[in-house]
């Protein structure tokens, strides 16, 4: 099929692979079977954490998921465009196991667990919020 004689074609293709992708990467790190279980429709009073995830299960990030850290726990949301099958997470404080410091040349980074089902891993910064609710 050529693309240049269905031009309206290429609208559908692409909509269709950023939303398979959205999909995969949902369930491929975890977050989809997250939701199972930690699944939030309200957003708590908390500090804001934006840009600071580094890796949610296998799946590298860059600017994707967003942390408001809570006394009520850890909430998760993903950025407008990849929001498909990533719904809003608020993970409780008793779910999210000790931070891991991973070391990589002169940058630190810290892996949590999140409800025995997969880890996230963030930044310097972000721990430095997270530490001051989970102690």
């Amino acid at each position: 099929m050529d693309l240049t004689e269905h031009p309206y074609l290429f609208p559908i293709f692409f909509i269709g692979f950023w939303l398979f992708m959205s999909a995969f990467f949902a369930v491929v790190s975890g977050w989809w079977s997250l939701a199972q279980v930690f699944r939030s429709t309200e957003k708590p009073q908390g500090q804001k954490v934006a840009g600071q995830v580094r890796q949610m299960g296998i799946v590298p990030e860059n600017r994707v998921t967003h942390l408001i850290v809570s006394a009520e726990g850890l909430y998760l949301y993903a950025s407008l465009l990849f929001r498909f099958l990533h719904p809003a997470l608020l993970v409780p404080w008793s779910r999210v196991n000790q931070a891991h410091r991973i070391k990589v040349l002169w940058w630190n980074t810290y892996r949590f667990e999140l409800g025995s089902v997969t880890t996230i891993r963030v930044t310097q910064a972000a721990y430095d919020v997270i530490r001051q609710y989970r102690s």
